[in-house]
């Protein structure tokens, strides 16, 4: 009983005192890990000063991201240093955890990619639940952002599943302003001043709308002549708006156009072909008097 006192003593004082230093510096490590990842969302966060926003919601899923996988580190590091004290050999455990890693590294490729790009684009903020984006040929509102994949529903309702690692340029339509434009198309026979005056009254009466008037953020130009085409004139007239609302905007536009613009009896282009039709017996009968 007293050799066993004696040997579990001499165990507690050199490998016992291991451990515990072990436990002692993982707890450490706990503890500045969390200080660090509170200091990053802390300073993310104050990057607006809005409660609750997008921006605070990403922050705290990375946030969580971080925090888990810092405490699987900690404790997997913990716990094997801690085995050899207690007399068992590591090695092939260490071996079988190489070979795992080995064959999951090399399965799980495509998802690492999908996370770590999902991770840049979460902390870039390059779009947001609710915005309306264009990436990988699909245009459509943004439904839901994960580390791992982003959900856009098109216009007709589909909805379309993104990997992050796919994702290698977005276009973002509804970040800080947007612009509605509306071209303009008239037949060369038309007053262009009159049809220029009449997009100005146009965009006078759009200043005047409550439906818009608090969603413009410049007042309405009429940049004139903006191309000679093969059978009509094209005029443009440009607006900008707060994010999103600028299809709304257009489509006011083109309604109010196709109304006024037949009110003042102005003729809107279309494509067409002049056709000329030649007497075959005057022709020839011109040839052979010739």
């Amino acid at each position: 009983m007293e050799e066993d006192f004696n040997r579990a003593w001499t165990w507690l004082q050199t490998h016992g005192l291991t451990v515990l230093m072990i436990l002692v510096g993982a707890v450490i490590a706990y503890i500045v890990w969390e200080w660090v990842i509170r200091l990053i969302v802390r300073r993310i966060q104050a990057l607006d000063d809005a409660d609750d926003s997008e921006l605070d919601k990403r922050t705290h899923t990375i946030g969580n991201v971080l925090h888990s996988a810092g405490i699987v580190v900690i404790l997997v590091t913990a716990v094997l240093m801690i085995l050899p004290e207690f007399g068992i050999d590591i090695t092939p455990v260490l071996a079988s955890v190489g070979i795992v890693s080995l064959a999951i590294g090399l399965g799980a490729q495509t998802m690492v990619k999908d996370v770590i790009s999902g991770m840049f684009i979460l902390f870039e903020n390059q779009y947001a639940v609710g915005d309306v984006v264009e990436i990988q040929g699909v245009t459509g509102t943004v439904e839901e952002i994960t580390l791992r994949v982003t959900a856009v529903r098109d216009v007709t309702g589909t909805i379309h599943t993104i990997p992050m690692g796919e994702i290698r340029k977005v276009a973002n339509k509804s970040r800080d302003w947007s612009r509605a434009i509306v071209d303009v198309s008239i037949t060369y026979e038309e007053d262009v001043d009159k049809a220029v005056q009449t997009l100005q009254d146009i965009a006078a009466k759009l200043q005047e709308e409550a439906e818009f008037s608090g969603l413009l953020q410049e007042e309405p130009v009429v940049t004139g002549i903006e191309g000679l085409d093969d059978w009509a004139v094209r005029l443009r007239l440009m607006v900008k708006t707060e994010p999103g609302v600028q299809w709304d905007v257009q489509r006011w536009l083109r309604q109010q156009i196709s109304h006024e613009f037949k009110q003042q009896h102005i003729e809107l282009a279309f494509p067409r072909h002049e056709v000329m039709i030649v007497n075959a017996s005057n022709f020839l009968k011109g040839e052979a008097d010739s």
